[in-house]
């Protein structure tokens, strides 16, 4: 499925030459989707609800806004209102409408179920609503918005990858890239939770295993693109080279791969072995937050490593 009036796509080069149209609020808009998507599929499907606040179920709150907040930056980069309209009225040629849409139907569900979900005082005031908690309608909306919430993980690297005219974004490996790291992100605000939260060690050991094994499955995907680009054409090969000796150096080999990836990694994997349950949880927390950068380093270095393949 190809973008609709992709601007990656209606430049006519002679020669290979860098993207300057998407930068710093693209890969804010792709961070903040990630991790707010995978939040809420990470509670309803492994209970990392990330405790209470006023009542509501903090990852719940903090996913709404998360993509709330990335929303906005896409609705900013759309410019008009009436580009806005268009760009919900292509699902069937644009992954940017599908992913918006998807938006919407995540905020509207979320937000209904958990009002339903409110907690004042021990007392659930909206309980009877049709759609609360896990009543027939409530799965049914749970489902529907864990659903929405894939694809706005994942839309942002299908808008790239489904751009031919930028070889080092045409590729499944950047939504892979997104979705993993997304993911990792979301297990690692649980275990930065944990620092307040009471969770049980071994439900700790769980979450840790996890954010090791995303962490290094993240690693593993951004080599296989580095290869993958290096026995590429040559505007992929400008890309990596961008990215490992030039300009995008400093985010990507020391934001992404260093930061991001490579100390929580390590960190992690020594929180999760620590035999004494304290440190160790402060090992996990400090692993998950120094990779919150680094996931978006990682967008904002492969956004602008994009490089246009020559046309004639």
């Amino acid at each position: 499925m190809n973008v609709a009036a992709n601007p990656f796509s209606d430049s006519l080069v002679m020669e290979p030459k860098p993207q300057t149209i998407w930068g710093v609020p693209h890969a804010t808009w792709f961070f903040a989707m990630g991790i707010g998507g995978a939040l809420f599929i990470n509670r309803a499907l492994f209970g990392m609800d990330l405790g209470r606040v006023f009542g509501l179920i903090v990852a719940d709150v903090l996913s709404m806004i998360l993509i709330s907040i990335a929303g906005l930056v896409l609705i900013s980069d759309l410019g008009k209102p009436l580009r806005v309209l268009r760009a919900l009225m292509n699902p069937r040629t644009s992954w940017i409408s599908i992913g918006a849409i998807c938006d919407f139907v995540f905020l509207i569900l979320d937000g209904l179920w958990l009002i339903a979900d409110l907690e004042i005082g021990g007392q659930r005031p909206f309980s009877d609503l049709l759609w609360a908690g896990n009543s027939p309608l409530g799965i049914i909306f749970q489902c529907v918005a864990g659903a929405a919430a894939f694809v706005v993980i994942i839309y942002p690297g299908l808008v790239l990858a489904s751009s031919p005219a930028i070889p080092f974004w045409n590729t499944t490996l950047i939504p892979l890239q997104f979705l993993i790291f997304a993911f990792a992100n979301g297990v690692g605000l649980a275990l930065i939770s944990a620092l307040w939260v009471e969770v049980p060690q071994s439900l700790l050991t769980v979450w840790g295993t996890a954010e090791v094994l995303l962490f290094a499955s993240a690693l593993i995907l951004f080599f296989a693109h580095l290869l993958n680009g290096v026995y590429s054409q040559t505007a992929a090969q400008i890309s990596v080279s961008r990215l490992l000796n030039g300009d995008l150096r400093p985010f990507f080999v020391w934001g992404t791969l260093v930061l991001g990836l490579l100390l929580p990694l390590c960190l992690g994997l020594y929180g999760t072995l620590w035999a004494n349950p304290g440190p160790g949880v402060v090992l996990l927390a400090l692993s998950a937050l120094i990779s919150l950068p680094g996931n978006w380093f990682s967008k904002y270095a492969v956004i602008k490593a994009g490089t246009y393949a020559p046309l004639i």
